[in-house]
């Protein structure tokens, strides 16, 4: 070990709780952890998908015309990206858990308040709410699993509460097709007040079932509670004692890796604002097709020929490929490597569109959305542990509003573009919009750093020879 890179002793023991933590043979906590950031994740996702199924009934009901049914969707996308960066700044400072309590009750208490919407300024405000509700929670829900979890599997667990984000998206679409079979007037009303019961999530948020992240009470210098977890974790596992050759190497990454001096305005500067770069792209473009997808799924296929149902079931079929896939997921995706499963994903998510595009049919155009949906998750879900895992633990849940969050800025903007060509082109060229931006996705990846398997600590060293070397990303 060099003189520069001898670490002070509250920095070592920082990197002996991660390595504690990076070499459990599994996850070392209860499944209620994955319940409670599972149940929030479905009903954020849910939040997100309900806007473009409940639109047409809304702008019906609040005779809203088609310029200012954009308002409400991209209101909300900027609300997501002040919720990622404010709250996610926050719980960099005050911790995990909190902060997300605060959000849970962010997003129950403006999902009921969206339900009773009397105009399209009323629905745009509560939908900006919304928004920073669920993109605060996206980033503290990803950012939280990656830190519980050990780094050979941090992915699979990472995916595995991913998969209720799948869950999520259809479940709009299907409650839908139950009202207009109910012939429920007001029924975009019970839609979009779904998401209040996630308040029930508050009475779980305790040490016994979802307690604070070990790393950042251990950055932050509660190192007492932080060994106390990481003791806990090892015995449910039956792990054992840090051996002296890992705890070694442990500390020689430990002055490298940043964990208890590195600053946020540091993602500003090399390597990271590099990654920043990749990811920033990467959800821009991704954002871009996929809100689209979301909010303007069911209107474009009604545009091609289809009746509201229809429009309903295919939405509803759509989502169900990605249910599918994000269930293999978790079997595979730490055995790939991440940035080659995201390409793979967002390629199969263009084709997708590539396929609605040339479709002369509702068959083709069902099967179309099944193979997008079925590429946009099987991208994602390894998107944002790749997002969440190549930052400092001090840094993390910022780094995640920075680059997931202000991507958001691709999902504000659609709305816009989007409509526009749909209104002025048909249908299929804004398909085909939805695929570029998609494409462009795909070659930012192409630089994204290598990160399967390896430990949170190792990917945030970057001055010794351990570190990941930018220049061989690709």
């Amino acid at each position: 070990m060099t003189a520069t890179s001898v670490p002070d002793a509250r920095a070592r023991d920082v990197a002996i709780i991660n390595a504690r933590i990076d070499r459990l043979p599994k996850w070392g906590l209860g499944t209620s952890a994955f319940v409670i950031l599972g149940a929030c994740y479905l009903l954020a996702f849910y939040d997100i998908a309900v806007i473009g199924v409940a639109m047409p009934s809304i702008a019906q009901g609040l005779h809203l015309t088609s310029a200012e049914t954009t308002l409400p969707v991209s209101v909300n996308l900027i609300g997501y990206i002040v919720g990622a960066l404010g709250l996610g700044n926050l719980a960099d400072r005050f911790g995990r858990r909190p902060v997300l309590a605060a959000v849970v009750v962010i997003l129950a208490v403006s999902a009921l308040a969206t339900a009773f919407s009397w105009d399209v300024m009323s629905l745009t405000v509560f939908r900006f709410i919304a928004g920073i509700g669920t993109g605060a929670l996206i980033t503290l829900a990803a950012t939280f699993i990656g830190e519980l979890s050990p780094a050979k599997s941090r992915g699979r667990y990472l995916a595995r509460n991913a998969f209720w984000t799948t869950v999520g998206n259809p479940i709009p679409a299907l409650i839908a097709l139950w009202l207009v079979h109910a012939n429920v007037g007001s029924g975009w009303r019970i839609l979009l007040a779904v998401p209040v019961v996630m308040a029930l999530a508050l009475f779980f948020f305790r040490d016994s079932m979802l307690p604070e992240s070990p790393r950042w009470l251990a950055s932050h210098g509660d190192l007492a509670r932080a060994r106390r977890l990481a003791d806990q974790m090892e015995r449910r596992v039956g792990a054992g004692s840090l051996p002296a050759d890992e705890e070694a190497a442990a500390v020689e990454l430990a002055a490298a890796a940043h964990e208890t001096t590195f600053r946020a305005v540091e993602l500003l500067r090399r390597p990271f604002v590099g990654r920043l770069a990749v990811v920033f792209g990467m959800w821009f473009f991704f954002y871009f097709g996929m809100y689209a997808f979301l909010a303007w799924g069911p209107t474009i296929y009604e545009h091609l020929g289809a009746t509201t149902s229809a429009a309903d079931l295919m939405t509803a079929l759509g989502f169900a490929g990605g249910i599918i896939v994000a269930g293999l997921q978790i079997l595979w995706i730490d055995r790939i490597e991440r940035k080659l499963t995201i390409i793979g994903g967002f390629t199969v998510f263009v084709i997708g569109f590539a396929v609605m595009a040339l479709s002369a049919g509702e068959v083709m155009v069902t099967i179309g959305s099944v193979i997008a949906s079925t590429g946009a998750i099987a991208g994602m879900i390894p998107a944002y542990a790749y997002t969440a895992e190549i930052f400092p633990t001090r840094a993390r849940a910022s780094a995640m509003g920075l680059g997931d969050g202000l991507g958001h800025l691709g999902g504000a903007i659609q709305s816009f573009v989007v409509v526009g060509v749909l209104s002025s082109a048909g249908p299929r060229p804004a398909l085909w919009l939805m695929a570029a931006a998609l494409f462009i996705a795909v070659l930012f990846m192409l630089l994204a750093v290598r990160t399967t398997g390896r430990s949170l600590t190792e990917l945030t060293a970057t001055d010794t020879g351990k570190a990941p070397a930018e220049t061989a990303a690709a």
